[in-house]
């Protein structure tokens, strides 16, 4: 069943129950006394018209209370939290729980009393580490493209919940930066924050974003499962040892790389087209060690993209993401017009900046992504490491910028949604997985904000005396 437009009511009004016993009684007296004047039922808009909720002529949702969940949404001031609420019913009222089945869904957005269009699609669980915390995140497969909030049309979509990150816009910023200022990398995706109500329960403050596909609106290369070798594309990941599983669409380069093909899917290719995506990436590898590799004829630079090669390094090196160390979530692929393997787009950054208490990336000091498998022989190549310090140079000030004054735009954005997501999530000053020390101290969603802030600035600073 749809979304009855009774919730959305209910949400905008926050009708009190002195309200509700109000209006009864003026029934119940206006049915004894016989008035003359009919009050006829209002009509209401569709659910998918986009129409305004009137606020003058307030109709009470029918409730039953001892059906209501814990958390419930009527409990907390979305109408007031100034960002697009999400409203999210499966079709069979129950909750997500896997990560491999997809359920059916359907969805809209109440966005400044507007309600969008109603969007059928299918749901199922993602992520690794953050599938296990109690605050989940989704993956969405909608029935036709649309456009979301504004992002172009498509049909893969993400809903993130940034649980570990208690600022809840590392992913977001990182977002900004790798798409206004590390445009070597030639398309990042982006997300938009909401709050969450799944089958009436308020899940809390997400973000709503592109996931990596090829596409004209995302990762903008022709598909190799429809143009074949010659001219066609794909999309990898190179992964973990300990997600990583033996099979055809998972290999290893000789210099033992996990590497998993993202898009498009192994049923859609042949084996000669399997070949030549482990073939393609096995030779980036070997030009990347070859002994000639800093030859600009011979070595790595006809076979990778150097400008997005050093951006997504600067993007990952400037957050010290643990996990870009070639460990997992390092996306690469292979542009057929180039003709060469091209890093990213960035994806995964809620414990990066300084939000994390092993292998020192909490420490705004010392290099990291350098010590990445490909990354530590390109910077033995004086030319590829001179080209990262011009490269830094030249952004560095834009990023400084976008540390004082992003950060500061997206929390302001935010603010009134992380005070009921932390109401609805009180963590707040407590540990969650992999939180740096402090926190304790860091009572306040301002303080994780500050936090992240003299982080980066740290972080900045160092990088100038290294580059």
């Amino acid at each position: 069943m749809l979304f009855g437009i009774n919730k959305t009511i209910r949400l905008e009004n926050k009708m009190k129950t002195s309200l509700s016993l109000l209006f009864a009684c003026v029934l119940l007296a206006s049915s004894c006394t016989h008035d003359l004047h009919e009050n006829p039922e209002e009509p209401q808009p569709p659910a998918d018209s986009g129409t305004s909720i009137p606020s003058d002529e307030p109709q009470l949702p029918e409730t039953d209370d001892s059906q209501s969940p814990d958390y419930g949404y009527e409990r907390f001031g979305l109408a007031e939290t100034e960002i697009p609420v999400l409203f999210f019913e499966t079709a069979d009222g129950e909750d997500i729980t896997s990560k491999e089945d997809w359920k059916d869904a359907t969805f809209y957005f109440l966005d400044g009393g507007v309600q969008s269009e109603v969007f059928k699609t299918q749901i199922k669980g993602r992520g690794n580490s953050s599938w296990s915390q109690p605050k989940k995140p989704y993956s969405l497969k909608l029935d036709k493209k649309s456009e979301i909030l504004g992002m172009k049309k498509h049909k893969r979509w993400v809903l993130v919940a940034n649980y570990s990150d208690k600022t809840l816009i590392r992913n977001s910023w990182v977002s900004y930066i790798g798409n206004e200022i590390f445009d070597g990398m030639k398309w990042n995706p982006h997300f938009k924050p909401v709050d969450l109500v799944l089958n009436g329960e308020y899940k809390g403050s997400y973000i709503i974003g592109e996931q990596i596909k090829i596409d004209d609106n995302r990762v903008n290369i022709t598909d190799i499962s429809k143009k074949g070798t010659k001219t066609g594309g794909f999309i990898c990941e190179i992964n973990t040892d300990t997600r990583w599983e033996s099979g055809d669409s998972n290999f290893k380069t000789s210099r033992g790389l996990p590497v998993t093909l993202k898009d498009p899917g192994l049923e859609d290719i042949s084996e000669e087209i399997q070949e030549f995506i482990k073939s393609t990436v096995q030779a980036a590898e070997n030009a990347i060690f070859s002994e000639n590799f800093a030859d600009e004829e011979y070595g790595y630079a006809q076979y990778i993209d150097v400008p997005s090669f050093i951006d997504w390094y600067l993007v990952n090196e400037l957050t010290k993401n643990n996990d870009a160390v070639f460990f997992t979530s390092c996306y690469l692929y292979y542009d057929p017009e180039l003709k060469k393997i091209c890093m990213g787009p960035d994806w995964d950054f809620d414990i990066s900046c300084g939000n994390i208490d092993y292998n020192g990336c909490d420490d705004s000091s010392g290099f990291w992504i350098k010590n990445a498998l490909w990354y530590k022989q390109l910077f033995a190549d004086p030319q590829f490491e001179s080209k990262v310090k011009a490269r830094w140079e030249k952004v560095r000030t834009q990023v400084r910028s976008a540390v004082d004054s992003k950060i500061i735009s997206m929390t302001e954005e935010v603010r009134k949604s992380a005070e009921q997501n932390f109401a609805r999530w009180e963590i707040l000053g407590t540990y969650v997985w992999p939180n740096a020390a402090g926190y304790q101290q860091r009572t306040t969603y301002q303080s994780e904000i500050d936090y992240m802030q003299k982080w980066l600035s740290r972080r900045i600073e160092w990088l100038d005396s290294q580059f």
